[in-house]
């Protein structure tokens, strides 16, 4: 179990605890348990800490022209926050479940407010069916103190996710299960729902991080996204090249059949 420091914070509400910890260099956001919900380096809070958030990131460079973000599962807003610094001309939506993890997000976790910034405190499924912006990018990030919230891969949320992208939209979807076969039907609902234009990047701790296509896969000339991606990470602190390069290299067969140049 990871030692995350010493307990600064703790309350509850009728989902459970909301925990938060420091060490001499990051703070924490838990559920009740020593699971990393959220993180930030305390000396340089726009960068991400973990594996899977840097990957989210490609997601930016995979769009022509990013403008509306729309993020389910804002957290400690540690994805937020960088993307603000990536561009900080983005106007992103965020939804998050619990009020109480969003009132701990701003207090101890610098969650940005602003006039770019909307933070919408509800359930993700509703949220989807009562909106009706689209969204050049669609984060979803749902989890749970026990794992991956098992809606966020399910055929009819996955239509709905659909449903909000602009016909050029991304959906970026941080997935994770303990077993297999899990994957695997999660998998097949992705390539069921977006006609296989999907993407998939095996990252360090066992997540993957799904880049869905509403329209047609990307143009992309590989050194230019290898490029654009070594600057990005630059602005970020993070090695965004590295993971554009597993994800190319991950994806070779698609890519090839796509209209994707080399």
């Amino acid at each position: 179990m990871a030692d995350l420091g010493s307990l600064i914070f703790r309350t509850r509400d009728d989902d459970g605890d909301i925990d938060v910890y420091e060490d001499a260099r990051c703070r924490y956001l838990t559920f009740g348990n020593q699971v990393e919900q959220s993180c930030v380096d305390l000396a340089n809070p726009a960068c991400l800490p973990y594996v899977y958030t840097q990957a989210i990131m490609l997601g930016l460079l995979l769009h022509p022209q990013p403008r509306r973000v729309l993020m389910l599962g804002v957290g400690g807003g540690s994805l937020l926050r960088a993307l603000r610094a990536a561009d900080p001309r983005l106007q992103i939506t965020g939804v998050e479940q619990r009020q109480l993890v969003v009132d701990v997000a701003r207090t101890y976790f610098g969650l940005p407010d602003d006039r770019r910034v909307r933070i919408a405190v509800d359930d993700a499924t509703r949220f989807l069916q009562n909106d009706h912006d689209a969204y050049d990018l669609l984060i979803t990030d749902l989890y749970l103190a026990s794992g991956m919230h098992p809606e966020q891969v399910e055929v009819d949320f996955l239509q709905l996710c659909r449903a909000r992208l602009a016909p050029d939209g991304i959906l970026v979807m941080n997935q994770w299960a303990s077993e297999f076969s899990h994957n695997r039907a999660a998998h097949g609902n992705l390539a069921a729902v977006f006609d296989t234009r999907v993407l998939n990047l095996h990252v360090q701790g066992g997540n993957i991080i799904n880049f869905a296509f509403r329209g047609a896969l990307p143009d992309v000339r590989r050194e230019e996204f290898y490029a654009e991606a070594q600057a990005l990470g630059l602005c970020l602190s993070i090695p965004l090249q590295r993971h554009a390069r597993n994800l190319w290299r991950q994806n070779s067969e698609v890519l090839r059949g796509s209209r994707c140049r080399r």
